[in-house]
């Protein structure tokens, strides 16, 4: 008796199983890999954005709103040209920030307007404003609110 054609050889079979189960592990390793390079790509993204925010946070309260708040308290002007970087600082976090940081931005903006349009304050009434924590009060709110902003972000 002579097999039939349509009959298959136990070896193609075989060699059919072999390359069904590299065709489908190939294919898992490259889905594998893709959806890992998403995922890394995705979170190196988040990281240099929260990253270039908390620089922007720092150059705001560091080099702006600190400068600016102690500079107005001994020097009274109607020379504002030094609070436009504080107003562009500001301006850029309108782009990227939360609303919470940049209502408390606005609110240290006033503040400072405020100081420069008051009299001048002494050395000894700066001193006695540092130790009541007044100066420090200022920025506290501001850091809060770009901690949680940075918080939602991660």
């Amino acid at each position: 008796m002579a097999l039939a054609e349509t009959d298959l050889n136990p070896a193609y079979i075989s060699a059919f199983a072999g390359l069904a189960g590299a065709i489908i592990g190939g294919l898992t390793s490259f889905a594998t890999s893709w959806f890992t390079q998403q995922a890394q790509l995705r979170n190196a993204g988040r990281d240099a954005r929260r990253a270039k925010l908390e620089a922007l946070y720092n150059e705001y309260i560091s080099v702006a709103a600190a400068g600016l708040y102690v500079d107005a308290l001994t020097h009274q002007t109607e020379d504002l040209s030094k609070m436009v970087p504080l107003y562009a600082l500001g301006s850029r976090m309108r782009l990227v920030s939360a609303r919470a940081v940049t209502d408390v931005a606005l609110r240290i903006d006033d503040n400072i307007l405020a100081t420069y349009m008051a009299p001048n304050r002494s050395l000894q009434e700066v001193r006695d404003l540092t130790r009541e924590g007044q100066i420090k009060t200022l920025l506290i709110a501001f850091s809060e609110a770009c901690r949680e902003d940075l918080a939602g972000r991660a």
